[in-house]
Protein backbone atom coordinates (compact mmCIF):
# COMPACT_ATOMS: atom_id res chain seq x y z
CA UNK A 1 0.00 0.00 0.00
CA UNK A 2 1.10 3.53 -0.57
CA UNK A 3 -0.09 6.74 0.99
CA UNK A 4 -1.33 9.47 -1.34
CA UNK A 5 -1.85 13.07 -0.43
CA UNK A 6 -4.66 14.57 -2.50
CA UNK A 7 -4.57 18.28 -3.24
CA UNK A 8 -8.18 19.40 -3.49
CA UNK A 9 -7.89 21.52 -6.63
CA UNK A 10 -5.53 19.43 -8.76
CA UNK A 11 -6.98 16.03 -7.88
CA UNK A 12 -10.59 16.96 -8.48
CA UNK A 13 -9.80 18.74 -11.69
CA UNK A 14 -8.28 15.63 -13.22
CA UNK A 15 -10.80 13.10 -11.86
CA UNK A 16 -12.99 11.31 -14.43
CA UNK A 17 -16.61 12.28 -14.77
CA UNK A 18 -17.65 9.08 -13.00
CA UNK A 19 -15.58 10.05 -9.97
CA UNK A 20 -17.10 13.53 -9.94
CA UNK A 21 -20.57 12.04 -9.94
CA UNK A 22 -19.63 9.64 -7.16
CA UNK A 23 -18.22 12.48 -5.10
CA UNK A 24 -21.51 14.32 -5.41
CA UNK A 25 -23.34 11.20 -4.26
CA UNK A 26 -20.94 10.75 -1.36
CA UNK A 27 -21.41 14.37 -0.24
CA UNK A 28 -25.18 14.01 -0.35
CA UNK A 29 -24.92 10.80 1.66
CA UNK A 30 -22.94 12.56 4.37
CA UNK A 31 -25.27 15.54 4.51
CA UNK A 32 -28.25 13.26 4.86
CA UNK A 33 -26.81 11.72 8.03
CA UNK A 34 -25.98 14.91 9.97
CA UNK A 35 -26.23 18.65 9.66
CA UNK A 36 -22.59 18.92 10.69
CA UNK A 37 -21.39 17.10 7.58
CA UNK A 38 -19.70 20.23 6.27
CA UNK A 39 -17.45 20.22 9.33
CA UNK A 40 -16.41 16.59 8.94
CA UNK A 41 -13.06 15.75 7.39
CA UNK A 42 -13.65 12.20 6.14
CA UNK A 43 -13.67 11.99 2.33
CA UNK A 44 -13.88 8.90 0.11
CA UNK A 45 -12.85 8.65 -3.53
CA UNK A 46 -13.48 5.66 -5.83
CA UNK A 47 -11.25 5.30 -8.90
CA UNK A 48 -12.06 2.20 -11.04
CA UNK A 49 -9.49 1.10 -13.58
CA UNK A 50 -10.86 1.94 -17.02
CA UNK A 51 -12.74 -0.90 -18.68
CA UNK A 52 -12.32 -1.50 -22.37
CA UNK A 53 -15.10 -1.11 -24.90
CA UNK A 54 -17.16 -4.23 -25.54
CA UNK A 55 -19.00 -5.41 -28.65
CA UNK A 56 -21.94 -3.19 -27.70
CA UNK A 57 -19.76 -0.10 -27.52
CA UNK A 58 -20.08 0.37 -23.76
CA UNK A 59 -17.22 -0.03 -21.32
CA UNK A 60 -17.22 -3.50 -19.82
CA UNK A 61 -15.07 -6.25 -18.37
CA UNK A 62 -14.59 -9.78 -19.63
CA UNK A 63 -16.27 -12.50 -17.53
CA UNK A 64 -13.94 -14.32 -15.16
CA UNK A 65 -11.24 -11.64 -15.23
CA UNK A 66 -9.89 -9.49 -12.43
CA UNK A 67 -10.65 -5.83 -11.98
CA UNK A 68 -9.05 -3.25 -9.70
CA UNK A 69 -10.78 -0.30 -8.09
CA UNK A 70 -8.77 2.15 -5.96
CA UNK A 71 -10.41 3.46 -2.81
CA UNK A 72 -8.81 6.62 -1.47
CA UNK A 73 -9.70 7.77 2.05
CA UNK A 74 -8.67 11.32 2.84
CA UNK A 75 -8.86 13.51 5.95
CA UNK A 76 -9.86 17.01 4.88
CA UNK A 77 -10.58 18.18 8.38
CA UNK A 78 -8.45 19.90 10.99
CA UNK A 79 -8.24 17.04 13.47
CA UNK A 80 -6.79 13.54 13.20
CA UNK A 81 -9.21 10.69 12.47
CA UNK A 82 -8.62 7.43 14.37
CA UNK A 83 -9.78 3.86 13.83
CA UNK A 84 -11.41 4.43 10.43
CA UNK A 85 -13.36 1.33 9.39
CA UNK A 86 -13.60 0.64 5.63
CA UNK A 87 -15.70 -2.25 4.27
CA UNK A 88 -16.90 -3.46 0.87
CA UNK A 89 -19.81 -5.89 0.39
CA UNK A 90 -19.58 -7.64 -2.99
CA UNK A 91 -22.21 -9.17 -5.26
CA UNK A 92 -21.28 -10.97 -8.48
CA UNK A 93 -17.59 -10.66 -7.68
CA UNK A 94 -15.13 -12.42 -5.39
CA UNK A 95 -12.55 -10.41 -3.40
CA UNK A 96 -8.88 -11.21 -3.99
CA UNK A 97 -7.02 -10.30 -0.80
CA UNK A 98 -3.81 -11.07 1.06
CA UNK A 99 -2.64 -10.15 4.52
CA UNK A 100 -4.39 -10.13 7.89
CA UNK A 101 -6.41 -6.94 7.53
CA UNK A 102 -4.52 -5.17 10.32
CA UNK A 103 -2.52 -1.96 10.06
CA UNK A 104 0.97 -2.71 8.73
CA UNK A 105 4.00 -0.50 8.42
CA UNK A 106 2.97 0.36 4.88
CA UNK A 107 -0.71 0.86 5.58
CA UNK A 108 -3.93 -1.09 6.15
CA UNK A 109 -4.72 -4.36 4.38
CA UNK A 110 -8.01 -6.05 3.63
CA UNK A 111 -9.46 -8.78 5.84
CA UNK A 112 -11.80 -11.25 4.05
CA UNK A 113 -15.20 -11.98 5.53
CA UNK A 114 -17.19 -14.20 3.18
CA UNK A 115 -18.06 -12.08 0.17
CA UNK A 116 -17.01 -8.90 1.97
CA UNK A 117 -13.71 -7.32 2.97
CA UNK A 118 -12.82 -5.03 5.85
CA UNK A 119 -9.85 -2.84 6.63
CA UNK A 120 -8.97 -0.48 9.47
CA UNK A 121 -6.98 2.73 9.17
CA UNK A 122 -5.45 3.29 12.62
CA UNK A 123 -4.80 7.03 12.20
CA UNK A 124 -5.25 9.59 9.45
CA UNK A 125 -3.72 13.00 10.05
CA UNK A 126 -5.28 16.17 8.60
CA UNK A 127 -4.47 16.46 4.90
CA UNK A 128 -3.31 12.84 4.67
CA UNK A 129 -4.81 10.10 2.54
CA UNK A 130 -4.65 6.33 2.28
CA UNK A 131 -5.19 4.24 -0.84
CA UNK A 132 -6.81 0.80 -0.63
CA UNK A 133 -6.76 -1.15 -3.92
CA UNK A 134 -9.84 -3.39 -4.09
CA UNK A 135 -9.11 -6.37 -6.36
CA UNK A 136 -12.03 -8.55 -7.40
CA UNK A 137 -12.55 -11.53 -9.68
CA UNK A 138 -15.74 -11.17 -11.69
CA UNK A 139 -18.17 -14.06 -11.53
CA UNK A 140 -18.51 -16.13 -14.71
CA UNK A 141 -21.52 -18.20 -15.69
CA UNK A 142 -23.80 -16.72 -13.05
CA UNK A 143 -27.31 -15.41 -13.50
CA UNK A 144 -26.02 -11.89 -12.93
CA UNK A 145 -23.46 -12.43 -15.64
CA UNK A 146 -26.14 -13.72 -18.00
CA UNK A 147 -28.04 -10.47 -17.50
CA UNK A 148 -24.87 -8.48 -18.12
CA UNK A 149 -24.98 -7.12 -14.57
CA UNK A 150 -21.46 -8.15 -13.62
CA UNK A 151 -20.10 -7.31 -10.19
CA UNK A 152 -21.10 -4.64 -7.70
CA UNK A 153 -19.79 -3.42 -4.35
CA UNK A 154 -21.32 -1.31 -1.59
CA UNK A 155 -18.52 0.53 0.16
CA UNK A 156 -18.64 2.14 3.62
CA UNK A 157 -16.08 4.26 5.43
CA UNK A 158 -16.83 5.38 9.01
CA UNK A 159 -15.21 6.81 12.09
CA UNK A 160 -16.85 5.19 15.14
CA UNK A 161 -15.74 7.93 17.55
CA UNK A 162 -17.39 10.78 15.63
CA UNK A 163 -20.07 8.93 13.70
CA UNK A 164 -18.78 10.16 10.36
CA UNK A 165 -19.95 7.69 7.67
CA UNK A 166 -19.74 7.70 3.89
CA UNK A 167 -21.36 5.18 1.55
CA UNK A 168 -20.40 4.63 -2.10
CA UNK A 169 -20.85 2.04 -4.82
CA UNK A 170 -18.61 0.45 -7.44
CA UNK A 171 -19.70 -1.60 -10.45
CA UNK A 172 -17.92 -3.83 -12.97
CA UNK A 173 -20.28 -4.51 -15.90
CA UNK A 174 -19.52 -7.70 -17.79
CA UNK A 175 -18.73 -7.48 -21.48
CA UNK A 176 -21.56 -8.65 -23.71
CA UNK A 177 -19.76 -10.62 -26.43
CA UNK A 178 -22.15 -13.44 -25.57
CA UNK A 179 -25.02 -11.22 -26.77
CA UNK A 180 -23.60 -10.92 -30.29
CA UNK A 181 -22.70 -14.61 -30.46
CA UNK A 182 -26.14 -15.61 -29.20
CA UNK A 183 -27.75 -13.50 -31.92
CA UNK A 184 -25.50 -15.09 -34.55
CA UNK A 185 -26.47 -18.57 -33.36
CA UNK A 186 -30.11 -17.62 -33.85
CA UNK A 187 -29.40 -16.71 -37.48
CA UNK A 188 -27.57 -20.00 -38.04
CA UNK A 189 -30.55 -21.86 -36.63
CA UNK A 190 -33.02 -20.37 -39.13
CA UNK A 191 -30.62 -20.49 -42.08
CA UNK A 192 -27.86 -23.13 -42.10
CA UNK A 193 -29.48 -25.50 -39.64
CA UNK A 194 -32.92 -25.30 -41.25
CA UNK A 195 -31.35 -26.21 -44.62
CA UNK A 196 -29.46 -29.08 -42.98
CA UNK A 197 -32.60 -30.57 -41.45
CA UNK A 198 -34.39 -30.28 -44.79
CA UNK A 199 -31.50 -32.07 -46.53
CA UNK A 200 -31.50 -34.93 -44.04
CA UNK A 201 -35.27 -35.34 -44.32
CA UNK A 202 -35.10 -35.21 -48.13
CA UNK A 203 -32.43 -37.93 -48.19
CA UNK A 204 -35.01 -40.36 -46.77
CA UNK A 205 -38.06 -39.33 -48.79
CA UNK A 206 -38.99 -40.57 -52.22
CA UNK A 207 -39.56 -38.08 -55.03
CA UNK A 208 -42.97 -38.91 -56.45
CA UNK A 209 -42.14 -36.93 -59.59
CA UNK A 210 -39.65 -39.64 -60.59
CA UNK A 211 -40.99 -42.59 -62.62
CA UNK A 212 -39.76 -45.25 -60.16
CA UNK A 213 -37.65 -47.06 -62.76
CA UNK A 214 -35.22 -46.45 -65.56
CA UNK A 215 -37.00 -45.79 -68.85
CA UNK A 216 -34.40 -47.16 -71.23
CA UNK A 217 -32.66 -50.53 -71.07
CA UNK A 218 -28.89 -50.56 -70.72
CA UNK A 219 -26.44 -53.47 -70.73
CA UNK A 220 -23.08 -52.48 -69.26
CA UNK A 221 -19.75 -53.74 -70.53
CA UNK A 222 -17.62 -56.24 -68.65
CA UNK A 223 -15.94 -53.42 -66.72
CA UNK A 224 -16.67 -53.98 -63.02
CA UNK A 225 -16.70 -50.31 -62.14
CA UNK A 226 -19.29 -49.65 -64.82
CA UNK A 227 -21.40 -52.64 -63.75
CA UNK A 228 -21.38 -51.46 -60.13
CA UNK A 229 -22.33 -47.92 -61.18
CA UNK A 230 -25.22 -49.19 -63.31
CA UNK A 231 -26.62 -51.36 -60.50
CA UNK A 232 -26.48 -48.46 -58.07
CA UNK A 233 -28.05 -46.00 -60.54
CA UNK A 234 -30.93 -48.40 -61.20
CA UNK A 235 -31.44 -48.84 -57.44
CA UNK A 236 -31.73 -45.07 -57.07
CA UNK A 237 -34.23 -44.99 -59.94
CA UNK A 238 -36.41 -47.74 -58.39
CA UNK A 239 -36.29 -45.99 -54.98
CA UNK A 240 -37.32 -42.68 -56.59
CA UNK A 241 -34.12 -40.94 -55.63
CA UNK A 242 -33.51 -42.43 -52.17
CA UNK A 243 -30.09 -43.86 -51.37
CA UNK A 244 -30.66 -46.75 -48.95
CA UNK A 245 -27.45 -45.74 -47.17
CA UNK A 246 -29.37 -42.90 -45.51
CA UNK A 247 -32.07 -45.33 -44.35
CA UNK A 248 -29.63 -47.57 -42.47
CA UNK A 249 -30.02 -47.68 -38.70
CA UNK A 250 -26.48 -46.40 -38.13
CA UNK A 251 -26.85 -43.33 -40.34
CA UNK A 252 -30.33 -42.56 -39.02
CA UNK A 253 -29.01 -42.69 -35.45
CA UNK A 254 -25.90 -40.60 -36.19
CA UNK A 255 -27.74 -37.94 -38.17
CA UNK A 256 -30.50 -37.80 -35.55
CA UNK A 257 -28.00 -37.44 -32.72
CA UNK A 258 -26.07 -34.71 -34.53
CA UNK A 259 -29.22 -32.76 -35.35
CA UNK A 260 -30.42 -33.01 -31.75
CA UNK A 261 -27.07 -31.85 -30.33
CA UNK A 262 -26.78 -28.96 -32.79
CA UNK A 263 -30.39 -27.95 -32.15
CA UNK A 264 -29.80 -27.84 -28.39
CA UNK A 265 -26.62 -25.83 -28.83
CA UNK A 266 -28.18 -23.28 -31.18
CA UNK A 267 -31.23 -22.91 -28.94
CA UNK A 268 -29.46 -22.41 -25.62
CA UNK A 269 -29.95 -19.32 -23.49
CA UNK A 270 -27.37 -16.57 -23.35
CA UNK A 271 -24.78 -16.78 -20.57
CA UNK A 272 -21.33 -15.19 -20.16
CA UNK A 273 -19.41 -18.38 -21.02
CA UNK A 274 -21.31 -18.95 -24.28
CA UNK A 275 -18.27 -18.06 -26.34
CA UNK A 276 -16.12 -20.76 -24.75
CA UNK A 277 -15.63 -24.38 -25.82
CA UNK A 278 -16.83 -23.90 -29.41
CA UNK A 279 -13.74 -25.34 -31.09
CA UNK A 280 -13.69 -28.41 -28.84
CA UNK A 281 -17.43 -29.04 -29.20
CA UNK A 282 -17.48 -28.77 -32.99
CA UNK A 283 -14.37 -30.96 -33.24
CA UNK A 284 -16.12 -33.64 -31.22
CA UNK A 285 -19.14 -33.60 -33.53
CA UNK A 286 -16.95 -33.65 -36.62
CA UNK A 287 -15.70 -37.10 -35.68
CA UNK A 288 -19.14 -38.37 -36.82
CA UNK A 289 -19.09 -36.56 -40.18
CA UNK A 290 -16.76 -39.09 -41.78
CA UNK A 291 -19.78 -41.30 -42.42
CA UNK A 292 -21.27 -38.66 -44.70
CA UNK A 293 -18.08 -37.64 -46.50
CA UNK A 294 -17.32 -41.34 -47.08
CA UNK A 295 -20.66 -41.78 -48.82
CA UNK A 296 -19.93 -38.81 -51.05
CA UNK A 297 -16.62 -40.42 -52.03
CA UNK A 298 -18.30 -43.78 -52.72
CA UNK A 299 -20.97 -42.29 -54.98
CA UNK A 300 -18.36 -40.15 -56.69
CA UNK A 301 -16.31 -43.25 -57.49
CA UNK A 302 -19.38 -44.95 -58.98
CA UNK A 303 -20.05 -41.91 -61.13
CA UNK A 304 -16.43 -41.99 -62.26
CA UNK A 305 -16.96 -45.64 -63.17
CA UNK A 306 -19.91 -44.76 -65.43
CA UNK A 307 -18.61 -41.63 -67.11
CA UNK A 308 -16.05 -43.29 -69.46
CA UNK A 309 -18.76 -45.54 -70.89
CA UNK A 310 -20.97 -42.52 -71.60
CA UNK A 311 -18.15 -40.72 -73.37
CA UNK A 312 -17.21 -43.81 -75.34
CA UNK A 313 -20.77 -44.44 -76.50
CA UNK A 314 -21.37 -40.86 -77.54
CA UNK A 315 -18.06 -40.71 -79.37
CA UNK A 316 -18.92 -43.91 -81.27
CA UNK A 317 -22.15 -42.42 -82.69
CA UNK A 318 -22.26 -40.65 -86.04
CA UNK A 319 -20.60 -37.23 -86.26
CA UNK A 320 -23.86 -35.31 -86.18
CA UNK A 321 -25.00 -36.91 -82.96
CA UNK A 322 -21.78 -37.80 -81.19
CA UNK A 323 -20.12 -34.50 -81.98
CA UNK A 324 -22.99 -32.63 -80.41
CA UNK A 325 -22.26 -33.95 -76.92
CA UNK A 326 -21.44 -30.99 -74.62
CA UNK A 327 -19.42 -30.55 -71.46
CA UNK A 328 -20.53 -28.59 -68.37
CA UNK A 329 -19.86 -25.22 -69.94
CA UNK A 330 -22.10 -25.93 -72.91
CA UNK A 331 -25.32 -23.97 -73.10
CA UNK A 332 -24.36 -21.68 -70.27
CA UNK A 333 -22.95 -24.19 -67.80
CA UNK A 334 -24.71 -26.68 -65.54
CA UNK A 335 -28.36 -27.04 -66.45
CA UNK A 336 -31.04 -25.99 -63.99
CA UNK A 337 -32.73 -29.38 -64.33
CA UNK A 338 -29.70 -31.36 -63.35
CA UNK A 339 -29.21 -32.29 -59.71
CA UNK A 340 -25.60 -31.37 -59.16
CA UNK A 341 -23.62 -32.77 -62.06
CA UNK A 342 -19.88 -32.38 -61.83
CA UNK A 343 -17.20 -31.99 -64.50
CA UNK A 344 -16.90 -33.00 -67.22
CA UNK A 345 -20.42 -34.20 -68.13
CA UNK A 346 -23.84 -32.69 -67.53
CA UNK A 347 -26.32 -35.48 -68.30
CA UNK A 348 -29.40 -33.25 -68.67
CA UNK A 349 -27.68 -30.96 -71.16
CA UNK A 350 -26.25 -33.96 -73.04
CA UNK A 351 -29.64 -35.69 -73.22
CA UNK A 352 -31.44 -32.59 -74.50
CA UNK A 353 -28.77 -32.04 -77.13
CA UNK A 354 -29.10 -35.64 -78.22
CA UNK A 355 -32.90 -35.36 -78.26
CA UNK A 356 -32.75 -32.35 -80.61
CA UNK A 357 -30.56 -34.41 -82.92
CA UNK A 358 -33.30 -37.06 -83.03
CA UNK A 359 -36.23 -34.65 -83.33
CA UNK A 360 -35.66 -30.86 -83.38
CA UNK A 361 -39.32 -30.33 -82.49
CA UNK A 362 -39.41 -32.70 -79.52
CA UNK A 363 -40.46 -31.16 -76.21
CA UNK A 364 -37.99 -32.23 -73.52
CA UNK A 365 -39.50 -33.13 -70.17
CA UNK A 366 -38.21 -31.84 -66.85
CA UNK A 367 -35.81 -33.85 -64.71
CA UNK A 368 -35.99 -37.61 -65.24
CA UNK A 369 -39.02 -37.23 -67.53
CA UNK A 370 -36.49 -36.02 -70.10
CA UNK A 371 -35.76 -39.68 -70.75
CA UNK A 372 -39.46 -40.41 -71.27
CA UNK A 373 -39.36 -37.71 -73.93
CA UNK A 374 -36.33 -39.44 -75.45
CA UNK A 375 -38.11 -42.82 -75.42
CA UNK A 376 -41.13 -41.33 -77.18
CA UNK A 377 -38.98 -39.55 -79.77
CA UNK A 378 -37.08 -42.72 -80.59
CA UNK A 379 -40.32 -44.66 -80.86
CA UNK A 380 -41.73 -42.02 -83.23
CA UNK A 381 -38.56 -42.19 -85.37
CA UNK A 382 -39.11 -45.83 -86.33
CA UNK A 383 -39.19 -46.21 -90.06
CA UNK A 384 -37.59 -42.81 -90.67
CA UNK A 385 -34.16 -43.82 -89.32
CA UNK A 386 -32.16 -47.05 -89.67
CA UNK A 387 -32.77 -49.56 -86.91
CA UNK A 388 -29.07 -49.70 -86.07
CA UNK A 389 -28.91 -45.95 -85.60
CA UNK A 390 -31.97 -45.99 -83.35
CA UNK A 391 -30.47 -48.83 -81.30
CA UNK A 392 -27.26 -46.86 -80.83
CA UNK A 393 -29.24 -43.79 -79.78
CA UNK A 394 -31.21 -45.85 -77.27
CA UNK A 395 -27.97 -47.09 -75.73
CA UNK A 396 -26.59 -43.56 -75.56
CA UNK A 397 -29.74 -42.23 -73.90
CA UNK A 398 -29.76 -45.18 -71.49
CA UNK A 399 -26.16 -44.57 -70.44
CA UNK A 400 -26.88 -40.88 -69.88
CA UNK A 401 -29.97 -41.83 -67.87
CA UNK A 402 -27.82 -43.90 -65.47
CA UNK A 403 -25.40 -41.02 -65.14
CA UNK A 404 -28.30 -38.69 -64.36
CA UNK A 405 -29.38 -40.88 -61.43
CA UNK A 406 -25.80 -41.11 -60.19
CA UNK A 407 -25.68 -37.32 -60.20
CA UNK A 408 -28.96 -37.23 -58.28
CA UNK A 409 -27.52 -39.53 -55.59
CA UNK A 410 -24.27 -37.57 -55.51
CA UNK A 411 -26.09 -34.26 -55.11
CA UNK A 412 -28.18 -35.60 -52.22
CA UNK A 413 -25.11 -37.05 -50.47
CA UNK A 414 -23.22 -33.79 -50.92
CA UNK A 415 -26.12 -31.74 -49.59
CA UNK A 416 -26.27 -33.77 -46.37
CA UNK A 417 -22.50 -33.85 -45.89
CA UNK A 418 -22.05 -30.16 -46.69
CA UNK A 419 -25.03 -29.30 -44.51
CA UNK A 420 -23.44 -30.81 -41.41
CA UNK A 421 -19.95 -29.48 -42.14
CA UNK A 422 -21.26 -26.06 -43.15
CA UNK A 423 -23.39 -25.65 -40.03
CA UNK A 424 -20.47 -26.45 -37.73
CA UNK A 425 -18.20 -24.13 -39.69
CA UNK A 426 -20.81 -21.36 -39.46
CA UNK A 427 -20.84 -21.77 -35.67
CA UNK A 428 -17.04 -21.55 -35.53
CA UNK A 429 -17.01 -18.50 -37.77
CA UNK A 430 -19.67 -16.79 -35.67
CA UNK A 431 -17.57 -17.43 -32.57
CA UNK A 432 -14.44 -16.08 -34.26
CA UNK A 433 -16.18 -12.90 -35.44
CA UNK A 434 -18.28 -12.12 -32.36
CA UNK A 435 -16.35 -13.45 -29.37
CA UNK A 436 -13.70 -10.75 -29.25
CA UNK A 437 -14.23 -9.51 -25.69
CA UNK A 438 -11.08 -11.18 -24.46
CA UNK A 439 -8.84 -9.81 -27.18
Amino acid sequence: MRFVRLARSSRLATAPLLVALLLAAFALSGVARTAQAADWGLTLFVFPDPARASATGRAAYAPGTRAVTRLVVENRGDAPLADIRVSADLVGAVPVVSGSGSQSNTGPTWRPDGNAVHATIAMLEPGASVELPLIVELADGTERGARGTGGEARIRARVPASGETLVAEAAWPIASCADAFHTALGRIRVENFAALRAAVEASRQTDRALPGKTVLTYRPSSDRAEQSAVRFAEQIARARGVDSYFLSSDIKWVSGRLIKDISIYLGQERYPGLCTGVVEWTAMLETFLERFTRRVDQVNRMRAGMEPAVRRLLASGDAEVGGAFPDDDAEGGADSETTGAISPINPAVAARTLLRAVDPDAQAGAGATLFISAYDALDAARGSRPDGELAALRTQFAAIERLWYLDLALANANTVSDGFAGTLEAIREAQRVNCTCGS
